[in-house]
């Protein structure tokens, strides 16, 4: 009997322990998509910002703009 009970606490521990972990993994991906969002967002204003005004932008242009910021804003957070 002690050793059923034993058992049944263990498990329950291990499982609580594992879930813990699996939560605790699923706000960090949660917090690193928001700020890849975030970066990503910013990159694209900058970009727009830099676009002359009357003629429309190259796709490539704007893609090429974009993907540079979003390297520089990685860059940025390497350092820190």
């Amino acid at each position: 009997m002690n050793i059923t009970i034993s058992g049944l606490i263990l498990a329950s521990a291990l499982m609580t322990v594992g879930c813990t972990q699996a939560l605790a993994r699923h706000d960090l991906f949660e917090r690193g998509d928001i700020r890849i969002e975030r970066a990503v967002e910013s990159a694209r204003r900058t970009c727009r910002e830099q676009q002359p005004k009357q003629a429309l932008p190259s796709a490539a242009e704007y893609q090429q703009c974009v993907l540079e910021e979003v390297g520089r804003a990685e860059l940025t957070a390497a350092q820190r």
